[in-house]
């Protein structure tokens, strides 16, 4: 294909991605996450890069630099040791698309240069095209599987033009494969090859011709029908030794493409009336050209940016082996790197710490995929849009930030992340941003107005709806009578806390004891509770249930009260913020 318009095509495309990887790999050094990130020049940063590359490489231990990388980027390692069944396909998609893209797109520049007599009629180059297609379409099958099954919690981390790289590239395999199964199946491409290479031939001597390749290679002769004289189709065996055979191979080894025809071949002659040949062949191209054009800017650029990413990574790790510090603005290029690097697995939330917890607040905030995604939004400007001066903070906003607050830094994501992404210091530096933008943790935001405030807009009696439903299954110690019925007000619990002791003679001491906590949930008045200092102020040291004469669990019902109080304040939270 070889058109003015498929050269023009061909170039804009190729000026579309260039410039498109341009801008996005410009953005590693511009964008600024975390506060120790805010006074470094995007120069400062240009320059490190240069440096640490330069130190990398031409170090003496480039040689385990570029065994790791080779290791992670191209062998897939990590994922081997987290989740075989998707290293697996994803190494059937990288596979089969760089072969595909090789031996088929770059067919003349590389398939014909390695093999003198290549042409794409014939084996093993007929299989072969066939299988790196449907490794392609198996891999990322399987892909679509593991992530469904191991989401962890409802309501997948939403990005913008999420799905419109597998659509682009479904209908360039789809199109292929229907293209190639048109051109077995049709009459019109027979008789444009006899033309091309036999010139005018009296139809007469081409009918064995036409016979063995109607009984063979599934062109579909309208005139001709089943049983075929097989005389007549062994001497079209002759002529096709003599003339064809050099060219062309039976398709059956097409294992997708050759039951497609054999399927189309009842409307293949509506279909060369049609000249089906040349949309499909435009179809085909010009999606592989929209999505080259379009690679960066959806989500799958991490097809650019993870296996640089992995080489990061391998730096890092032979920094620190060296026991070098990473520079502010190495860190800075590499939290701005990971925005774009992250493959959107979904393995981080199946080992995150506080899954469980995200399930019970119903708030997917929590989880790592998300919180990356709530973090490029925040620096980018779109998770806290000017406010004036008393609206509320968007709901989005308040999630993330509890999610990022409720993070115990475990490290979970960042060992098992297969793109070796930093997660825990992307998400120290998101914290930074989160306070500096002034949504504080929720120890701070709640402490900011008294008990009795909290209790007041809670009240249903204000407007606000009673919250019943699953509390008893979300907190069921704060919600049963007999955790705290057995107290009996003898103060031990006052008397041992650590908290207590400590805020004797404070400006800001506690305004609720242990055991006035106790007595506020005999009470039935749970929600004077959720606001206390005693709540948040908590050290969970345990002194307190250890010495409890009746045995009654008050550590365990302070973080009760705790995680309760993150879900029912923060929905009144952005309403009545305090001033």
């Amino acid at each position: 294909m070889s058109s003015p318009l498929f050269q023009l095509a061909l170039y804009f495309s190729l000026a579309l991605c260039v410039a498109g990887v341009l801008w996005r790999t410009a953005r590693w050094f511009r964008i600024r996450i975390g506060p120790d990130a805010r006074a470094v020049v995007p120069s400062r940063r240009v320059a490190a890069a240069i440096r640490g590359a330069a130190s990398a490489l031409l170090g003496p231990r480039v040689l385990h630099i570029l065994g790791a990388f080779a290791l992670d980027a191209l062998l897939l390692r990590r994922l081997f040791a987290i989740a075989k069944l998707r290293w697996f396909a994803h190494l059937l998609v990288l596979v089969g698309f760089t072969l595909l893209l090789l031996m088929h797109a770059l067919a003349p520049l590389v398939t014909a240069e390695l093999f003198p007599a290549y042409q794409p009629t014939l084996n093993p180059f007929l299989f072969l095209r066939n299988l790196f297609g449907a490794m392609v379409v198996v891999g990322v099958a399987l892909l679509l599987l593991a992530r469904r099954r191991a989401q962890a919690v409802p309501g997948e981390a939403r990005q913008p033009l999420a799905a419109t790289f597998v659509a682009i590239l479904g209908l360039v395999l789809v199109s292929g494969f229907l293209l190639e199964a048109h051109k077995i199946a049709s009459p019109r491409a027979f008789d444009r090859m006899v033309d091309q290479f036999a010139g005018a031939t009296d139809p007469a001597q081409l009918a064995p011709l036409r016979a063995l390749w109607a009984s063979e290679f599934g062109v579909a002769f309208p005139e001709l029908k089943a049983p075929i004289d097989p005389v007549l189709v062994e001497q079209g065996r002759h002529l096709h030794r003599d003339a064809c055979a050099s060219c062309h191979a039976k398709p059956a080894s097409a294992f997708v493409s050759y039951p497609l025809a054999r399927a189309m071949a009842p409307v293949a002659g509506l279909l060369d009336a049609g000249r089906a040949d040349a949309w499909l062949l435009h179809l085909h191209v010009f999606a592989c050209l929209f999505g080259l054009a379009s690679l960066p800017f959806t989500r799958f650029f991490h097809a650019v940016a993870s296996p640089l990413g992995l080489l990061v990574d391998a730096t890092a790790r032979h920094r620190a082996a060296s026991a070098a510090k990473v520079a502010v603005e190495a860190r800075a290029s590499r939290r701005a790197l990971a925005l774009d690097a992250c493959v959107h697995c979904g393995l981080c939330d199946r080992d995150c710490s506080v899954a469980p917890l995200a399930r019970h607040l119903e708030n997917p905030g929590l989880l790592p995929s998300h919180k990356l995604v709530a973090t490029g939004a925040l620096v980018a400007g779109r998770l806290l849009p000017s406010r004036r001066d008393g609206d509320a903070l968007p709901d989005a906003a308040l999630r993330a930030a509890d999610g990022a607050y409720h993070c115990t830094d475990c490290g979970r994501c960042t060992r098992h992340c297969p793109v070796g992404l930093d997660l825990a210091d992307l998400w120290e530096a998101g914290r930074g941003e989160l306070a500096a933008a002034g949504l504080a943790p929720p120890a701070q935001w709640v402490q900011a107005r008294p008990a009795v405030a909290w209790a007041e807009a809670l009240d249903p009696g204000r407007g606000r709806p009673a919250v019943v439903g699953q509390e008893a299954a979300f907190a069921p110690l704060s919600s049963d009578r007999r955790s705290f019925s057995r107290c009996v007000q003898c103060q031990t619990c006052t008397n041992v806390c650590p908290v207590v002791a400590h805020s004797m003679g404070c400006d800001h001491g506690i305004d609720l004891t242990p055991q006035k906590v106790m007595n506020l949930l005999r009470l039935g008045l749970r929600d004077l509770t959720l606001g206390s200092r005693m709540v948040w102020d908590c050290a969970t040291c345990y002194q307190c249930q250890e010495n409890c004469p009746e045995g009654v669990r008050v550590t365990d019902i302070m973080c009760e009260l705790r995680a309760l109080a993150v879900q029912r304040l923060g929905s009144v939270r952005s309403v009545e913020e305090p001033s």
